[in-house]
Formats: structure tokens, sequence, C-alpha cells
């Protein structure tokens, strides 16, 4: 038993040891914030996580003006160039009371000189911010190691009248905007974004960086590694409050721009960058850079920082260690319920963290705890498979010296009758007529030959009718009826029904092959109370029946060969029928019991009525 326990537990500590080890492959390059082989599930599970809890209103402060179709289709838009036409819309904008401006265009290249300047003087008349961008090619083959950015910047001109910051955003492998870098670090140096420049004009307010967050004032907004700021998409196109530039072609707006922060940029068709969100298969660029100036002033956060990495790395490598440990102790049909709903609690506390604006890895707790799981159960169906098999074997074995029912019951319950009960039961007892003799006229091998089938046929008869055999005596038997309640049966019923069956069987031509002369048995009926109890040394036990009731039934094979007859039963035995006996006692006596005292009344069959009987009440 303790080499069984101990090879248990070094199994427990090789799986936790196994489960550890694969949730450290996970938890470790997410704590850098390195890409992983599950970032693709992750960005599935936030998208869940983002339409669940579905869109939130930005900022009341930014604004979009979208120079859409329409405006593009206006004869005045059409008349203009490009840049003369930006240039109006950006007068009318600052007429219109903006207090800050962000432009989603790249002005890389020159045009005519006239509309570049009609340009540089429009911008010059709010605090303008426009866009630049880095480009990251592919290292070339000769030097792999170097992945710095190229830049694409505004022409000068534009540069001495306005900032210019960086559009760049960081999407997933489907295109999603997830983070978005506030600064860039390249050549030595710190680039800002647009949405950052833009936030700093309209607020007046100089951040302060951290390495987990920047501070705007008392503001302090989460940030990942490298200056990310985790993205808290906020719904479709449209939920940044967006007006079409086409009205501003005629002039400036009443009160729609007073005092906001307002991000000019295309939205019209085929033009100007676009992403697939969870809220729209097409959200324009203007809009997420609108997103994020909103997130940067007082809109929703997302955090997602190297604290909030830690806690997901020690909860998945706990949440894993735990639903493995349920798994390998418990018992399978309880161990995969438990460790599942381990693990779905984890989903649901994480899916609830991300409505207070935190942003926990739900892939990293699957990942981590799901294989682990797997291989557990695994192993431990195989395990009680196994032990199955064997406890299947122990059953059969201990059912070579103990009855079906007896075996399965102790198999079901080692500690049954561990303390001695008292049950109501009949007891049967059996032995063959002129033993002694008959063994000496066939020798020990046909005396054995004859004792097991004489025993294989008592075995088959008293379980039939629903008795147990708890011992063989040489050439007799105790067998017990009422072991096992049974509603269907009563136990004198049949114990009265194997004992016809056994005379009958004993008597037949097959069982008496070889001796020479038909065989006889007696057979000994008694009901009442008798105890149940384990009789021997801890290390060696037997079940069996005691009291006065088993005592009676012995002494009634002694009434049996004094009075020539092959089946008495007490009263006490008739008294308990359900029904009739299958066939007429020849007589009804009052005896005495050797040892015993007093008298009790039996029912006699003898041999030669048993052949003759007719079914009859008593």
């Amino acid at each position: 038993m303790k080499r069984a326990d101990g090879r248990r537990w070094i199994g427990i500590v090789a799986g936790l040891t196994g489960a550890l080890l694969w949730s450290a492959t996970f938890a470790l390059p997410h704590l850098s914030g390195r890409a992983t082989q599950i970032d693709g599930l992750e960005a599935t599970l936030v998208d869940l996580r983002l339409s669940f809890f579905g869109p939130k209103p930005a900022s009341d402060a930014v604004v979009i003006v979208a120079i859409d179709d329409a405006t593009l289709a206006a004869p005045k838009a059409q008349a203009m160039d490009g840049r003369e036409r930006l240039a109006r819309l950006i007068e009318n904008i600052a007429v219109s009371g903006a207090r800050a401006l962000a432009i989603d265009v790249l002005f890389s290249d020159q045009m005519g000189a006239d509309s570049d300047a009609a340009l540089v003087e429009a911008l010059g008349a709010l605090p303008t911010v426009i866009a630049a961008a880095a480009n990251f090619d592919p290292p070339s083959t000769e030097n792999t190691a170097d992945d710095s950015p190229s830049f694409l910047w505004p022409q000068p001109m534009f540069q001495d009248v306005a900032q210019a910051g960086l559009v760049n955003l960081s999407t997933d492998m489907d295109g999603t905007p997830r983070y978005a870098p506030l600064l860039l670090a390249a050549d030595g140096a710190l680039y800002p974004s647009l949405s950052l420049l833009a936030a700093i004009s309209y607020a007046g307010i100089t951040p302060s960086f951290a390495e987990d967050h920047v501070s705007f004032g008392t503001r302090r907004i989460p940030l990942d590694a490298g200056f990310n700021m985790p993205l808290r998409l906020l719904g479709p196109a449209g939920t940044v409050p967006t007006y079409s530039a086409q009205g501003l072609l005629d002039g400036p707006m009443a009160n729609e721009l007073t005092d906001k922060m307002v991000v000019l940029g295309f939205t019209a068709s085929a033009m100007g960058d676009r992403f697939s969100t969870p809220f729209d298969d097409s959200t324009p660029g203007v809009e997420i850079i609108a997103t994020v100036i909103s997130q940067l002033l007082d809109g929703p956060t997302l955090r997602r920082d190297a604290g909030l990495r830690k806690w997901d790395a020690g909860l998945a490598i706990g949440v894993t260690l735990l639903c493995t440990l349920l798994v390998l102790v418990l018992p399978l049909s309880i161990g995969v319920p438990a460790s599942v709903a381990v693990l779905g609690a984890t989903m649901i506390g994480i899916w609830g963290l991300f409505a207070a604006g935190l942003w926990m890895s739900a892939a990293l707790p699957l990942a981590a705890a799901l294989p682990p799981m797997l291989v557990a159960g695994v192993v431990r169906y195989a395990r009680e498979r196994r032990g199955a098999a064997a406890s299947e074997r122990a059953v059969d074995a201990l059912k070579r010296f103990h009855s079906p029912a007896l075996a399965t019951r102790i198999a079901e319950d080692p500690s049954y009758l561990a303390e001695p009960v008292t049950r109501d039961l009949v007891i049967f007892f059996v032995d063959l007529t002129a033993f002694t003799a008959l063994s000496q006229q066939l020798g020990q091998d046909g005396t054995q030959t004859l004792l097991k089938t004489f025993h294989a046929q008592i075995a088959e008869t008293v379980e039939a009718e629903g008795g147990s055999v708890f011992n063989y005596m040489g050439d007799g038997a105790l067998a017990i009826f009422g072991l096992e309640p049974d509603a269907k049966r009563p136990p004198a019923d049949g114990a009265l029904s194997a004992a016809f069956a056994l005379v009958d069987a004993v008597s037949a031509p097959s069982i008496a092959e070889g001796s020479g002369a038909p065989l006889g048995c007696r057979i000994g009926l008694h009901a009442g109370p008798a105890i149940l109890s384990r009789l021997g040394a801890s290390s060696h036990q037997q079940v069996t029946a005691t009291g006065d009731t088993v005592n009676l039934a012995s002494r009634l094979m002694e009434v049996a060969k004094d009075e020539k007859a092959v089946i008495v039963a007490s009263r006490d035995v008739m008294d308990a029928l359900a029904q009739p006996p299958a066939r007429v006692a020849a007589r009804t006596l009052t005896v005495p019991i050797r040892g015993r005292a007093g008298t009790v009344e039996v029912v006699v069959w003898p041999a030669w009525d048993l052949a003759t009987a007719v079914a009859s009440p008593l």
C-alpha cells in the first residue's frame, strides 16, 4: 500500500512539474511583451469582450471633420486642388472656434507654389499637428540587425508653422489596431505621435512619462512596454461625433466646433487608411486617431502594463497547477468538472475586469491550463481503467472464495462488517448422506470430483434463488438468505425453493455418475436473528454468521437424520413464507434439540414424499 501511495504521489509531482514548465513557456514571453503564438487567440477574445460590453462614448472634446464623398463631389471642392481645399477647410475650422487641430494627412510632397503657400498660411491660424509616418521595412540580408525605421516627414515649410507627429498604429495579424505608440524610439531619439501632440496642444499640459503610464496633469493613462498605449476601441465609425467637411467649404460652423479638438481626415471611398475592428469592418483611420486623442484627454482607457502582465503570468501558472492537481488527485468524474469550473470562473473574472478597463489575458490561462488538464485527464483515465480492471480481477478472484453477492459487496466497501451487525436471516445447512462410505468406494480422485460437482450444484441452486454460500464444509455447506434485501423474493421462499431444487439435483443421475448408487442429502432451514461479522486476525479474515439461529439450523440436520428426511424446516421458516410451499410436507413435529433447552416445532419432508408430493398449503 505504501509503495502504491508513493508511486501515486510521484506521479502527481511529475504531473505538476510538467504543468509548471508548460505554463512557463507561455507566461515568460508574455511578461516581456514579446509576440507569442497565442496572440491571435487573444485578439479574438479581446474582440469578443469589446463586442460584449458594447460601444463607449468618446470624449466630448473631440470631433471629426470628415472629407467624405459628398465633400469631394461638391462643385467648390472640384474647382480647387487638394491643398487649396484643405486650406479653405482649415481656415473655416479656425473661424468656427476650434481650440486645436490634428490633420491625418501627409504633406510630404510639394504641390503648386500658390496652393502650398495658402496651406502654410492656414496652418498658422490655430495650434495644428500634421501627420508624419515611420516606415518599418524588413531588414536587409546584408545587415539583419538594422531594424531602424525610415521616416516620411511633411515638407519643411509646413513644419515651420505646425508640429509633425507620427500616425503609426500597432495592429494585430488581422489588421485591427491594438496599441497607439505615443513615443517612438529610433536613432537615439524619441519621436512623438500625432495623437500625443494633439492632446498636448488641446490641453496645454506637458505630459510626464513613466515606465508604465503617462500623466496629463492629474490624469494617469496606462502604458505597456515601449510607450505603447493599449487602445480602447470605442465603437463603429461615427462613434466620435463626425461632421462632413462639405459645409465648411462654404463657411464656418456655428457651434459644433467651438472649443473642440478637431481631427481632420479622409473618409471618402478609396481614400485614407481603413481598419477592421470588432464594431466595423472598415473604420476610417481618422476615426482611430480621434479615438486615441479621446483616450488621452478624458475618454475610457485600457490598462495592460508590466504589473498586469505579472498578474497574468501568476494567474495562468496558478490556474494551471490547480486544475492539473484537481484532475490528478480527485476522481475523474469530480476532478474534470471541478477544473473546468475553476477555468470558467477565471474567464468570468477576466471578462468582468475588462469592463473596469483592465486588459488581462484570456488566452494565456487557456493555453497554459488546457493541455496539462487534457494530459492529466488522459493519464487519470488510463490509470482508472487499469484500476477498474484490477478491481474486476480482484472481485473475480474474491468470488472464488466468497459468494458473488458477498464478494461484490466487500469489493465496493472494504469496511463491510468491520463492526458486527445483527440481521434477520434464513440459515441453510446441507450435507451429503452416507458420505464416509461413499468416499471409501470412490477413492481420493473420485471423491474430489464428486465434491466439486456437489459444491458447484449448491452454488448454482442457492444463488439462483437469491442466497449466498458462506462456507463449504467437506461434504456440506452453509448458505444464507436475506443477506441483501429483495422485495420481490422473500428469503424464506427462496431458501425453501432452493432446498427442493437441490434435493432434485443431487438425486439426478448426472451428479451420481460413478458412485454406483443414487446420492442423497439433508437440509436444515431456520429463520431468525443472526450476527454477521468478520472472524480472524487483522491480516486474514473471513465473513461468517453466528448465533442461536445458526446453531439451531445446524442441529436440524440431526433431526433430518433421525427422521430419515431430506428437508427439515423450523416453524419460523414456514411462518415467514409469502407463498405456500411448492411441495406438501409429510408432517409437523415438535422435537427437542441437542444442547438447547425446550423443543422446536419443525416441518419434515422425507425423500419418498418429495418425489410424489402435490402442491398444497399446510
